[in-house]
Protein backbone atom coordinates (compact mmCIF):
# COMPACT_ATOMS: atom_id res chain seq x y z
CA UNK A 1 0.00 0.00 0.00
CA UNK A 2 0.89 3.47 -0.74
CA UNK A 3 -0.08 6.81 0.01
CA UNK A 4 -0.57 10.03 -2.14
CA UNK A 5 3.03 10.57 -2.55
CA UNK A 6 3.97 7.46 -3.15
CA UNK A 7 5.65 6.47 0.20
CA UNK A 8 4.93 2.64 1.60
CA UNK A 9 2.60 2.90 4.52
CA UNK A 10 4.08 -0.35 7.02
CA UNK A 11 0.76 -2.12 8.48
CA UNK A 12 1.56 -5.30 10.36
CA UNK A 13 -1.73 -7.84 9.53
CA UNK A 14 -2.57 -10.52 12.38
CA UNK A 15 -4.91 -13.05 10.80
CA UNK A 16 -7.23 -14.72 13.66
CA UNK A 17 -8.19 -17.51 11.31
CA UNK A 18 -11.06 -19.45 11.71
CA UNK A 19 -11.18 -20.38 15.22
CA UNK A 20 -11.30 -17.78 18.13
CA UNK A 21 -11.34 -19.83 21.00
CA UNK A 22 -9.23 -20.92 23.97
CA UNK A 23 -7.48 -23.36 22.16
CA UNK A 24 -5.86 -20.57 19.89
CA UNK A 25 -6.13 -17.49 22.68
CA UNK A 26 -2.47 -17.78 23.90
CA UNK A 27 -1.26 -18.01 19.82
CA UNK A 28 -3.84 -14.82 19.31
CA UNK A 29 -2.43 -12.85 22.69
CA UNK A 30 1.00 -13.60 21.31
CA UNK A 31 0.54 -12.82 17.62
CA UNK A 32 -1.36 -8.99 18.72
CA UNK A 33 1.58 -8.52 21.51
CA UNK A 34 4.19 -8.82 18.63
CA UNK A 35 2.41 -7.14 16.25
CA UNK A 36 1.88 -3.81 18.75
CA UNK A 37 5.34 -3.14 17.93
CA UNK A 38 5.40 -2.63 13.69
CA UNK A 39 3.49 0.16 12.12
CA UNK A 40 0.08 -0.17 12.20
CA UNK A 41 -1.51 -3.59 12.68
CA UNK A 42 -4.74 -4.56 11.00
CA UNK A 43 -6.46 -7.12 12.62
CA UNK A 44 -7.93 -10.06 9.58
CA UNK A 45 -10.72 -11.02 10.95
CA UNK A 46 -12.90 -12.49 7.97
CA UNK A 47 -12.74 -15.65 8.48
CA UNK A 48 -13.31 -16.26 12.34
CA UNK A 49 -16.33 -18.38 13.06
CA UNK A 50 -15.94 -19.85 16.10
CA UNK A 51 -15.55 -17.48 19.37
CA UNK A 52 -15.39 -17.52 23.16
CA UNK A 53 -14.55 -15.43 26.15
CA UNK A 54 -10.74 -16.41 26.19
CA UNK A 55 -10.47 -15.64 22.28
CA UNK A 56 -12.18 -12.03 22.91
CA UNK A 57 -10.36 -11.48 26.03
CA UNK A 58 -7.13 -11.95 23.95
CA UNK A 59 -8.32 -9.69 21.70
CA UNK A 60 -9.30 -7.35 23.94
CA UNK A 61 -6.28 -7.38 25.85
CA UNK A 62 -4.40 -5.74 22.84
CA UNK A 63 -7.08 -3.49 21.41
CA UNK A 64 -7.69 -1.63 24.56
CA UNK A 65 -4.21 -0.72 25.35
CA UNK A 66 -3.88 -0.11 21.85
CA UNK A 67 -6.71 2.50 21.96
CA UNK A 68 -5.68 4.07 24.93
CA UNK A 69 -2.29 4.83 23.46
CA UNK A 70 -3.32 6.10 20.46
CA UNK A 71 -1.80 3.28 18.05
CA UNK A 72 -3.05 3.29 14.53
CA UNK A 73 -4.78 -0.23 14.26
CA UNK A 74 -7.82 -1.16 12.12
CA UNK A 75 -10.24 -4.00 11.66
CA UNK A 76 -10.33 -6.13 8.18
CA UNK A 77 -14.03 -7.19 7.46
CA UNK A 78 -14.22 -8.93 10.76
CA UNK A 79 -17.34 -11.70 10.59
CA UNK A 80 -21.09 -11.20 11.77
CA UNK A 81 -19.88 -13.83 14.35
CA UNK A 82 -17.02 -11.86 15.75
CA UNK A 83 -19.68 -8.87 16.31
CA UNK A 84 -22.52 -10.71 17.67
CA UNK A 85 -20.17 -12.83 20.20
CA UNK A 86 -18.04 -9.07 21.34
CA UNK A 87 -21.67 -7.62 21.51
CA UNK A 88 -23.03 -10.69 23.73
CA UNK A 89 -20.10 -10.40 26.15
CA UNK A 90 -20.55 -6.40 26.34
CA UNK A 91 -17.05 -6.03 24.56
CA UNK A 92 -18.62 -4.51 20.63
CA UNK A 93 -17.13 -1.29 22.02
CA UNK A 94 -14.44 -1.93 23.39
CA UNK A 95 -13.39 -3.68 20.70
CA UNK A 96 -14.25 -1.01 18.00
CA UNK A 97 -16.84 -3.54 16.79
CA UNK A 98 -19.77 -1.36 17.41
Amino acid sequence: MTTKRGKAVREHRVDLGADLRIGRAREIFEALAAAGNKATVVIDASTVAKVDAAGLQALAVHVVQWRTAGKAWRWDNPTETLRTSARSAGLDEALGLE
